[in-house]
């Protein structure tokens, strides 16, 4: 796989520096070659939480851009967790996304983070997955998205 930081760079993305959970959970958790990162919301690099609901507040391209910025974040929590060179697979991908009761194209919204995991990762970012409406997200976030990903044995 070429270096997660090159295909970055090329795409012009920076993955985000994350802090702890501010509640009480672990922002991964990592059994053997499995590893399981919490939900990451659309809270840009800067704190900014994208909000909203599409299909009311929120356009299809606001929530593929929310779906992206979720994406950057799950990327730097598996970073933080085991460093790019051990991610051996995205194997699947749950993507929750606040939408109106009339909106059903939750796939679209969801093809935001699913092209900027294959963009970043090549073939390791492919995965199974999961696009759910909801009615809220935590802070009123647009999207949250968590993964089950396959490591490199320590």
């Amino acid at each position: 796989m070429t270096d997660m930081k090159e295909r970055l760079d090329a795409l012009s993305l920076e993955l985000p520096v994350l802090g702890p959970p501010r509640y009480a959970y672990e922002a991964t958790t990592r059994w053997g070659e499995m590893l399981w990162i919490s939900g990451q919301i659309s809270r840009t690099a800067t704190g900014e939480i994208l909000r909203g609901r599409v299909g009311d507040t929120a356009t299809v391209e606001d929530g593929i851009a929310a779906a992206e910025t979720a994406a950057l974040n799950l990327l730097a929590r598996m970073n933080d967790a085991v460093g790019s060179a051990n991610i051996r697979q995205i194997l699947k991908l749950d993507i929750y996304i606040a939408s109106s009761p009339e909106f059903v194209d939750q796939p679209t919204v969801a093809d935001g983070a699913s092209r900027l995991l294959r963009n970043v990762l090549g073939d390791a970012g492919r995965h199974a997955r999961t696009a759910l409406p909801t009615q809220v997200l935590p802070q009123g976030a647009l999207v949250e998205l968590d993964a089950t990903v396959a490591v490199r044995a320590d």
